[in-house]
């Protein structure tokens, strides 16, 4: 390890601060072994030297610790050892006015030396509440730019989100008035069978109408409750050739599905989560991508001890990059998509990311994807382990 004498430094200046962290009982402890080496120096020390200074230690200690409170007691405890050391080592050594003289000027010391360190301890605790507010405050302006950022994002989801129903319903709308105001205005001019062909134009609009706002209401609610997932043992083929069967023929007949899924492939999985992540990837297919073109559904995996890899290709006009990463947002929509009259709430993506994590796994989307066409959705499933 190279040495670097900055940090060594560092950590020397750092040194009397972790002594502040120490409990009671260990700073306790750390006065007692510091009078331990002040009595020991002066005890092998002052004989021949006549110098007692290692008393200083423990009164350094004793003030850096408890500051003020530490400076009483330590100058009480200091005279104590002092004298107990003169009693039992010292007398005859100096003369009793030189002893007495000696012990006022390290009083005097070391009441001097208490109070800087005293002093010390006080600028330190200033500057470390200093540093806390600063924290704090810095703290405080995050969480309030975090909150404002969210406020933000909720606010774009928002407008998003009216953007959306707004164009799903102008169309069911749009005709539903326009069919209402040409029997007000044309009704006496018109023969039963065109009004009642108008009726039932009226009356289909009033119908998407009504079930695209019920599919707002019943999407909003799933998102704020998603469903914990009942995990089993799931066979992917099997279920992949029920969600075939299931999609509506017409929708087959249009497009040339590829299914590469091995027959012993297993996934531990809710079944009713799984269909509609697949009813949903399919379903967006069939909205947005030409029909006459090729989807091609893979299930791979690499070993039998890693997840289960599921990717739905398609050959549609693909997803400009600025837009992949907001994708499985709640109420987004491309860009191309609300220009064009096919209607959706932008939660298809969301719901099918809010199931895949509550399975263990994982979505995402490759984009302008595959030999420059189309867009590829992928995730991963947890896999069965063989027994």
């Amino acid at each position: 390890m190279k040495f670097s004498a900055r940090a060594f430094l560092h950590r020397v200046r750092l040194f009397p601060l972790s002594w502040l962290r120490l409990s009671l009982s260990s700073r306790l402890l750390f006065v007692a072994f510091s009078y331990v080496l002040g009595i020991a120096g002066l005890w092998f020390l002052f004989p021949p030297t006549h110098d007692g200074s290692t008393m200083f230690l423990p009164i350094a200690s004793a003030c850096w610790l408890f500051r003020y409170r530490g400076l009483l007691a330590s100058l009480v405890l200091n005279g104590i050892a002092f004298q107990l050391a003169y009693i039992l080592l010292l007398r005859g050594l100096l003369p009793d006015s030189a002893f007495v003289l000696g012990g006022m000027i390290g009083f005097v010391a070391s009441l001097g030396i208490g109070l800087v360190v005293c002093w010390l301890r006080t600028a330190v605790d200033a500057a470390e509440a200093a540093e806390h507010e600063r924290l704090q405050a810095e703290f405080r302006e995050r969480q309030a730019r975090l909150a404002y950022e969210q406020q933000l994002q909720v606010n774009a989801l928002k407008d998003q989100f009216l953007l959306n129903v707004n164009h799903e319903l102008r169309t069911p709308l749009t005709s539903l008035s326009g069919y209402l105001d040409l029997l007000a205005a044309y009704h006496e001019r018109m023969d039963l069978a065109r009004r009642t062909q108008m009726l039932r134009e009226a009356q289909a609009s009033l119908r998407d109408l009504l079930a695209l706002v019920e599919r707002v209401l019943d999407a909003t609610r799933v998102v704020d409750d998603i469903p914990v997932a009942k995990l089993e043992v799931v066979h992917v083929q099997s279920l992949f050739h029920e969600v075939l069967q299931a999609l509506p023929a017409d929708d087959r007949a249009a497009y040339q599905i590829h299914l590469q899924v091995s027959e012993q492939c297993m996934v531990r999985a809710d079944p009713l989560f799984l269909r509609q992540v697949l009813h949903n990837l399919l379903g967006n297919i069939f909205k947005y991508v030409p029909s006459e073109t090729e989807i091609c559904i893979a299930v791979t995996q690499d070993d039998p001890a890693s997840p289960v890899h599921f990717s739905v290709q398609d050959e549609g006009p693909g997803i400009l990059a600025d837009e992949l990463s907001s994708l499985f947002d709640k109420f987004v929509r491309l860009k191309r998509d609300l220009a064009g009259s096919t209607r959706g709430t932008g939660l298809g993506l969301y719901l099918c990311k809010q199931y895949i994590e509550a399975m263990g796994g994982r979505i995402w989307v490759e984009s302008p994807a595959y030999n420059d066409r189309g867009s590829r959705f992928c995730f991963t499933l947890p896999a069965v382990l063989p027994e």
